[in-house]
């Protein structure tokens, strides 16, 4: 585990963050070269990735507030006792608490809505954007789920066989260390990585077009989640009954990658 990379004794920063944005100007360089084959031109790409950039921080953080807001509203009663005491210190708690966690699915459906908003503003056709987007996703995602790895967060169920990782103290997970983990976080990059192969012929040689190919992605993807969910160690999405919320996120999917892989879509045009 290697969460933070530390710069003197000023600050520390966290290679999550610096994989992401690695992820993010990998997938634009990519999107660039491949823009013109579904008619986008490289400079829409790159405008169009801010805002789905944007929309990644505003979804992921939203959604992971609404898994949370029970627990939110039940704990009102303490913050505002804590904060007639101590109004700085429970600034800092409450800020920090609402900083930290995202889902990915929010920041999937955000990012998709961002890039809806820059197609509409500037009259450029949202399926073709997408057919250029959807095989972008799952390098991001999976480089992304590289740096979960080194930061300890997303991590898998106790596990004592083949492959079981024990990570190092974390002061910030304090339960990561008790017993041998699933590295699930690794297995979600490498189904990850092999998505974008797929993506990548699909563009290029078979060309799908029409959102085929986010129709494709959804499939595979809310496949593939669905059953690492079972794996994950952490409740950070929040649960409803025996299922997470990405399991519930992923069933809701399922039906329109379904419509999408079909190219239905495309024929309603």
């Amino acid at each position: 585990m290697f969460p933070v990379i530390p710069v003197g004794n000023l600050f520390e920063i966290p290679v999550y963050g610096i994989l992401f944005m690695a992820g993010v100007l990998a997938a634009a360089a990519a999107g660039r070269r491949m823009g013109p084959q579904a008619g986008i031109s490289g400079e829409d790409i790159i405008y169009g990735a801010v805002y789905a950039f944007i929309g990644i921080l505003i979804g992921a953080k939203a959604v992971y507030l609404l898994t949370k807001l029970p627990s939110l509203l039940s704990v009102m009663p303490a913050v505002r006792t804590a904060f007639q005491e101590d109004a700085g210190e429970t600034l800092v708690y409450v800020v920090n608490y609402l900083l930290g966690g995202y889902v990915y699915y929010g920041g999937l459906i955000g990012a998709a809505a961002g890039v809806y908003c820059y197609c509409r503003q500037y009259k450029v056709s949202f399926l073709s954007y997408m057919d250029v987007f959807a095989p972008l996703i799952p390098l991001v995602h999976g480089i992304g789920r590289v740096g979960c790895f080194l930061a300890g967060c997303c991590y898998g169920i106790e596990y004592h066989g083949f492959g079981s990782v024990q990570f190092p103290k974390n002061k910030l997970i304090p339960v990561l260390d008790e017993v041998p983990r699933v590295p699930v976080q690794l297995l979600e990059a490498g189904c990850n990585f092999i998505c974008f192969g797929i993506m990548l012929y699909l563009f290029y040689k078979k060309r799908l077009r029409g959102g085929r190919l986010l129709g494709i992605y959804l499939l595979y993807y809310s496949a593939v989640r669905f059953a690492l969910e079972f794996l994950r160690g952490d409740g950070i999405r929040g649960n409803v009954g025996i299922l997470s919320t990405s399991q519930l996120i992923s069933l809701v999917l399922i039906p329109a990658g379904i419509f999408l892989a079909g190219g239905r879509l495309e024929r309603r045009r």
